[in-house]
């Protein structure tokens, strides 16, 4: 298994082996690509209680407050659960990837990417991005969040055809439909 340097991605995005938009070559790294935070969040709230507590159920579709960020920023708050998105629209049929913090954002003990970094070959679509944070932390859209590195598979290749692709804006779980 191989993991493209920076210049690599450049050469498959010019071939379109992997789809970047909008691309900027400012955003590339020696071994990733700089992902920015888009322009809307929803935070997460109770769906459900359990022996009297409040509770998330994943039984139960998800409730969510919307919340559109403006250029002054939004002041995040320890304790919630945030979800975000990318600006950029991701995919790729030749290579998998994975979505992580960048250590810019991670030293200011923000967990932009918590869980479900990977992407399928086959996905196309902004990332949605699970958000934590230990202090009250201003964030504002179009920062650069994290970024995106890819790798190549070993295999036959089952591209992604799941119920999240194409995802644009934030998409929350729909883990209540394997229930239904």
């Amino acid at each position: 298994m191989a993991w493209l340097t920076g210049e690599q991605i450049v050469i498959e995005v010019k071939q379109k082996r992997i789809t970047i938009e909008p691309f900027s070559l400012g955003q590339t790294n020696p071994n990733s690509y700089d992902y920015r935070l888009g322009k809307t969040l929803k935070r997460l709230l109770p769906n459900s209680s359990h022996l009297g507590q409040v509770c998330l159920d994943p039984k139960k579709r998800m409730n969510y407050e919307e919340i559109n960020l403006v250029q002054r920023g939004y002041l995040l708050q320890p304790g919630q659960a945030y979800l975000g998105h990318t600006v950029e629209v991701f995919g790729s049929d030749h290579f998998a990837s994975l979505v992580t913090g960048k250590s810019s954002i991670g030293r200011l003990f923000v967990h932009n990417h918590i869980c479900a970094g990977l992407i399928d070959q086959g996905f196309v679509g902004q990332i949605t991005l699970e958000i934590e944070v230990q202090l009250p932390t201003l964030i504002y859209p179009n920062m650069r969040f994290g970024q995106v590195f890819w790798f190549e598979t070993v295999g036959p290749v089952k591209l992604y055809s799941g119920r999240y692709n194409h995802q644009r804006n934030v998409t929350p779980s729909q883990i209540y439909e394997d229930f239904q």
